[in-house]
């Protein structure tokens, strides 16, 4: 069977699991089971996200998976990355549990609890369905970057006025030679995306409201990992 056989019929057992666990573990909203074609759609564009940007044996972290969306779908479409995924529920974290062992992601491992207290990974890029603000998402996960490393988020119209709380969060690791004006940056602007703490390096339309959005980060400590 192919990949992309083997990912379909992972993600429909996936499916069928938590059909099978929503009423008794309150995984998602009545609203939230009816969109879940949508779910899986936009967790494989995250996947043809991290890809294209880190590879696909990339490291990820995915922070607050919940239900499993969208690391879940991420460890079903790229078989020879590495996922974590992170959730501070018991219950739901029981069930990402369930659900890694149920449909075979050999590639994919719960952690129940804060993400700040998650250690010896070195993460290539860090993902999160919204979870908090792209700030407060590179703080509780910095310890975990590598020297160059991805956050891709699914944000909101208003999304670019968090970059600020982004630049402030890594300015302690910018070389002191740098310009402000080339901390943030956009690929394709001026200013070499290469050159920049900070850089949009990826905005995509969600089908039905919102981006994904990539940002590149340089420079800081990195992680440290026996990995």
């Amino acid at each position: 069977m192919s990949e992309e056989a083997n990912a379909a019929a992972r993600l429909t057992a996936y499916v069928e699991l938590l059909t099978r666990y929503n009423g008794a573990l309150n995984l998602l909203s009545a609203q939230g089971l009816r969109d879940v074609e949508r779910l899986l759609a936009d967790g494989r564009g995250y996947a043809t996200l991290i890809e294209e940007l880190a590879g696909s044996t990339a490291t990820v972290v995915d922070v607050g998976s919940g239900a499993g969306f969208p690391g879940v779908v991420i460890a079903a479409m790229l078989p020879h990355a590495t996922v974590h995924l992170v959730e501070r529920r018991r219950r739901r974290a029981a069930f990402l549990e369930l659900a890694v062992g149920s449909i075979g992601l050999a590639n994919a491992t719960v952690f129940s609890g804060d993400v700040r207290r998650l250690t010896a990974v070195c993460a290539d890029v860090v993902t999160a369905q919204a979870v908090t603000t792209l700030g407060d998402l590179l703080g509780l996960t910095r310890h975990l970057h590598r020297e160059e490393s991805f956050l891709i988020s699914r944000r909101g119209p208003d999304w670019r006025s968090e970059l600020d709380a982004v630049s402030g969060a890594l300015e302690g690791s910018y070389p002191a030679a740098l310009p402000r004006q080339a901390r943030v940056t956009t690929a394709g602007t001026s200013t070499a995306a290469n050159d920049a703490a900070v850089a949009v390096v990826a905005e995509r339309d969600l089908d039905q409201s919102g981006s994904l959005v990539a940002l590149r980060l340089t420079g800081g400590p990195a992680c440290r990992s026996s990995g």
